[in-house]
């Protein structure tokens, strides 16, 4: 049994009941991003994909020969909506662009941290939004080891304290201390005390804060001529 559908220009167009949807590699990859963004990359296959598009899982390999492929798509669609921050005469403003562009993207995309590396491998659309990193801090006479260990150590901190800011407030609401009585007394007095006052936390004040440390951080990498050196002596015990 055939039903009649308007084509968009006023004329009409028969259509088959039940026939599947005509898939293309853009329906593909925005479903696969909608299902990732539900389930995160561990919970992600082919089967329930082929499902939500009402396709055959055999039909999304005329598209990308195997899931791998599929992920790095994903992730060079999710990593093209990065708005970089726009070149400027001051290093610390572009740094801090660029970690607010991140926040943006993460808190649009959370499962693009996911997709920046995964089977132990960087994702090449990762690594698009993050060498230009590298390239700034070239242009301010970082080279070698000094530059390896600023970027280390930048990118670490930075995708670090936003990775834990994203989660900050569900574990600061009050219900998450529900089992506080096997605590001591004082303990748990304190600890109710502080987490009235955790719900009154403004993430984005934070993020401020702690990207203003970072900054400092990079400045005193910057000014230096020798690498940080480890001091763990009079730290550890046993």
């Amino acid at each position: 049994m055939k039903e009649v559908e308007p084509d968009g220009a006023g004329s009409t167009v028969a259509r088959r009941r039940g026939r599947p949807r005509r898939l293309s590699r853009e329906a593909v990859v925005s479903a696969a991003i909608s299902l990732l963004t539900e389930v995160g990359l561990d919970g992600f296959s082919l089967a329930p994909l082929a499902k939500r598009l009402d396709a055959g899982v055999m039909s999304l390999y005329t598209y990308f020969p195997n899931r791998e492929l599929l992920l790095l798509a994903a992730a060079d669609a999710i990593y093209a909506r990065f708005d970089p921050p726009r070149s400027t005469a001051d290093w610390r403003e572009e740094l801090r662009g660029w970690m607010w562009a991140v926040v943006d993207l993460f808190d649009r995309y959370p499962v693009a941290v996911q997709l920046s590396m995964w089977n132990g491998h960087v994702s090449p659309a990762w690594l698009r939004t993050w060498v230009p990193l590298a390239t700034l801090l070239k242009q301010h006479n970082l080279d070698g080891q000094r530059l390896a260990f600023a970027l280390s150590w930048f990118t670490n901190a930075a995708l670090g304290f936003i990775s834990s800011q994203r989660h900050s407030p569900a574990y600061r609401r009050v219900e998450t201390i529900a089992h506080t009585a096997a605590m001591e007394p004082p303990l748990q007095q304190l600890a109710s005390e502080l987490w009235s006052d955790f719900e009154t936390v403004d993430r984005d004040a934070t993020l401020t804060f702690g990207f203003e440390n970072i900054i400092n951080g990079m400045e005193r990498l910057m000014q230096s001529e020798q690498l940080p050196k480890a001091c763990r002596q009079g730290y550890l015990t046993g």
